[in-house]
C-alpha cells in the first residue's frame, strides 16, 4: 500500500484576463503551497475496478461527489482509457482540506493519484504528458502535479516555477458554506472590470524574500464576484487585516480567506483574534510540493 498526502494551495495573485472559447478563463496567477493536507492511500486489489473511499475529517462540511464525478476516479479512469492495465485498485482519501473552498484540495487529490498510478501501473507517461492529462481534469490539477510556488498562465496549465521564501506563515479563515468555482467565474463575467495589473512586482518581491512586500501586493480579481455572492467575506477580510496580518486576500474562488504573518508566533496571535469569525481557523506554513510520499 502507498501512503501519501496532498497539500493545499493559496493564490498570492490572481488576475482574470477574459473568457476563452473552450469555456474556461484566461488567467495569470501565482500558486503557493501550504501545509494543510489530505491523506491518500492506494492499495492493490484483484477486482479489476477503481474503488474510491472518500471520508471527511470529523466536523468538515461538504458533500462527497458521486464516483464518476470524483476527480480522483476520473484521474485513474483516464489512465485506464489510455491503455494502463488495472488489476484493481482501492483509493482512500481522508479530507482535511474543505471542498469548494479555493484551496485546491480536489485538484491535489487528482494530481497525486495521477502521478502515483502512472508509476504503479507503469503507464509510461513522462512529465509533459502527465501535465497534459492533468490539464484535461481541471485548471488547478497541472500545478498540483508539482506544487510549490509557481506562476501559472493560460487557463492555469502553463507553469513557471519561481523563487520564493521557504517558510512563509499564513492564517487560513475557512467558511463552511462553499462557493462553486463555476458560479464565481460566472459572476465575474457579469460584473467584470478591466484590470491591467500584472504579477511581475509580486514575483520580484517573492524572489527577494520580502514577506512584507509580498503581503502588500496580494491581489485576487475574483474577490468582488465572491464578495457579492457572500457579502460577509468582505468584513472578514478586513478583520484579518485589523487583527494584525501584513496583508489578506481570497484564495482562488473562495470562500477561504488568508492572512500573511511575519512568523509563526505572529500567525498564532492573528488566528486567536479572528477565530470567532470563521467556522475553522488554521495556522499553516509553506510547503515545497503538493504530493508528499509517506511510505518511502
Amino acid at each position: 500500500m502507498i501512503e501519501a498526502r496532498t497539500n493545499a494551495k493559496v493564490n498570492l495573485f490572481l488576475r482574470v484576463i477574459g473568457s476563452r472559447p473552450d469555456g474556461y478563463h484566461e488567467i495569470e496567477t501565482i500558486f503557493h503551497g501550504v501545509g494543510l493536507a489530505d491523506d491518500l492511500t492506494i492499495a492493490p486489489t484483484d477486482t479489476g475496478r477503481i474503488e474510491v473511499n472518500m471520508q471527511l475529517l470529523e466536523g468538515l462540511a461538504g458533500d462527497i461527489p458521486p464516483l464518476e464525478e470524483n476527480l480522483v476516479w476520473r484521474a485513474a479512469d483516464r489512465l485506464v482509457t489510455l491503455g494502463a492495465v488495472n488489476p484493481g485498485v482501492r483509493i482512500g482519501i481522508l479530507k482535511r482540506i474543505p471542498m469548494a473552498a479555493g484551496l485546491g484540495g480536489g485538484s491535489g487529490n487528482a494530481a497525486g493519484v495521477l502521478a502515483l498510478l502512472n508509476e504503479i501501473w507503469s503507464a509510461g507517461h513522462d512529465g509533459p504528458a502527465l501535465l497534459g492529462l492533468a490539464g484535461d481534469l481541471g485548471s488547478d490539477v497541472p500545478y498540483c502535479t508539482g506544487g510549490g510556488t509557481v506562476l501559472a498562465t493560460g487557463r492555469g496549465e502553463k507553469l513557471t516555477r519561481i523563487p520564493a521564501p521557504q517558510d512563509m506563515w499564513f492564517v487560513l479563515g475557512i467558511t463552511a458554506k462553499p462557493l462553486a468555482t463555476r458560479d464565481v467565474y460566472e459572476r465575474w463575467d457579469a460584473i467584470r472590470v478591466p484590470n491591467g495589473l500584472g504579477s511581475a512586482p509580486l514575483v520580484l518581491a517573492l524572489g527577494e524574500g520580502d514577506v512584507f512586500e509580498v503581503a502588500r501586493l496580494l491581489h485576487n480579481d475574483l474577490e468582488d464576484a465572491a464578495f457579492s455572492m457572500m457579502p460577509e467575506l468582505r468584513a472578514k477580510k478586513q478583520a484579518v487585516v485589523d487583527a494584525g496580518a501584513l496583508g489578506a486576500a481570497l484564495s482562488g474562488s473562495g470562500p477561504t480567506l488568508y492572512g500573511v504573518a511575519s512568523d509563526e508566533d505572529h500567525a498564532v496571535r492573528i488566528a486567536a483574534r479572528v477565530e470567532p469569525l470563521f467556522d475553522r481557523t488554521l495556522v499553516v506554513n509553506s510547503r515545497p510540493t503538493c504530493l508528499e510520499r509517506l511510505d518511502s
